[in-house]
């Protein structure tokens, strides 16, 4: 019997048993999962109180969370159980639920596949979060000081903050990390941590290579959603999944790109079966060099409406995030950031940070008009912008499609 095999049994055993939704499957082997409906983020939350083990009310745990991110203290609890609010990229809520034995297990997994210890020394955890969590917190050990930096605050505030600190690691979402970059490329700053972790975005190429320039480390990338922890990259920058604690069905939309849909063994308390997620996912078709046996993937390319959509000639072409990216790449880097928004699908906005932003415009028009010729695209309405919109504390996506595919 597999590894995942042995621990899908146990996992019915103990926990879906518990569980009043998922107690009628009377699931015990991985071939009984496909007896399981798919569930996404919408259902999840729907049968909130039903799936989860302990009787929690939804209603009761989103009052607290939404408390919580008011007055930003994140230490209440529900019958020692952590309650943290979700938006991800979507912006729709989600309700997470997290034990103190999986706080525990998380804290264990994290230590020993994303921090770098150092012996005789207390290391400084600098941690940029939307909102922290008992969760986050529960990384404070004898090894490792924790500091929480709220990226609601003012990032002058958050800077200063952080050259007082002085941290020996680094871990932030990758939009952060570029703009403390900045702050260091215009010794606004002046920080040397050994260890940069990125979390919570797609890292895209331009921002890893100019955040490693910046700081001369390696960025270390976690591939962790409210749903589990779900990755972590190789000493080689390649993400391998962790499957010895979470089980991944590979729902295909080409040949090497998936959506993940998940089923995490170490989730007790609010079971995750069979949950899939948006995420683009690009499988690597070569072994890594590490010699990890786990799926290695290429990129996290984004999620399903990361995926620009045009009419051509009674079918609709899709532009898949990285495409779009490298294309730019080709033409040119002089910029501090970018962003393409598509309203309509004869529409784009595009928004781009760069001290020659006349210049940029024509190079950005040049890529794009060149792919859009590869696939035989017209039409499309291009308007440019000199500053990127940011809402605080959502996440950072670098393509985004705004309309809804099927409402065409």
């Amino acid at each position: 019997m597999s590894f995942q095999e042995k621990s899908f049994k146990r996992f019915a055993l103990q926990t879906l048993t518990k569980s009043p939704y998922y107690r009628p499957y009377n699931s015990n082997t991985l071939q009984d999962l496909a007896h399981i409906s798919v569930i996404e983020k919408s259902q999840f939350m729907e049968h909130f109180n039903t799936i989860n083990t302990l009787g929690i009310d939804k209603e009761q745990a989103l009052q607290i969370a939404l408390e919580a991110e008011q007055s930003r203290n994140f230490t209440p609890q529900i019958n020692n159980v952590t309650i943290g609010l979700s938006t991800g990229t979507s912006g729709k809520r989600g309700i997470f639920l997290v034990s103190e034995d999986e706080r525990a297990q998380w804290v264990a997994m994290v230590m020993s596949r994303v921090i770098e210890p150092k012996l005789f020394k207390k290391q400084k955890i600098a941690f940029f979060l939307r909102a922290s969590s008992n969760l986050y917190s529960s990384v404070q050990s004898s090894l490792f000081i924790f500091e929480y930096f709220d990226i609601f605050e003012p990032i002058e505030q958050l800077a200063a903050k952080l050259q007082q600190y002085q941290p020996d690691i680094l871990a932030a979402p990758p939009s952060m990390l570029a703009d403390l970059a900045k702050r260091q490329e215009d010794a606004v700053i002046n920080i040397h941590p050994h260890q940069i972790i990125s979390f919570a975005e797609v890292l895209y190429d331009s921002d890893k290579i100019y955040i490693e320039k910046i700081f001369r480390q390696q960025i270390k990338q976690i591939y962790q959603c409210t749903e589990g922890f779900l990755g972590v990259s190789c000493r080689y920058g390649n993400i391998h999944l962790n499957e010895d604690i979470v089980y991944i069905e590979k729902e295909y939309i080409t040949h090497n790109r998936f959506y993940p849909i998940i089923t995490d063994f170490t989730r007790t308390t609010q079971p995750v079966v069979r949950y899939k997620l948006n995420d683009v996912l690009i499988e690597k078709q070569e072994p890594c060099a590490c010699g990890s046996a786990f799926t290695t993937i290429e990129k996290i390319e984004g999620r399903s409406d990361d995926i620009l959509l045009f009419h051509v000639t009674n079918q609709f072409i899709k532009l898949y995030p990285d495409l779009i990216c490298r294309k730019i790449a080709q033409y040119t880097d002089n910029f501090r950031a970018y962003k393409i928004v598509q309203p309509a699908w004869d529409q784009l906005h595009i928004y781009i940070e760069s001290a020659a932003y006349e210049e940029a415009k024509v190079l950005f028009t040049q890529a794009i008009e060149s792919l859009f010729e590869m696939y035989s695209i017209r039409n499309i309405s291009f308007s440019y912008f000199n500053t990127i919109p940011v809402i605080k504390g959502n996440k950072i996506r670098k393509i985004e499609r705004t309309f809804d595919e099927h409402n065409i």
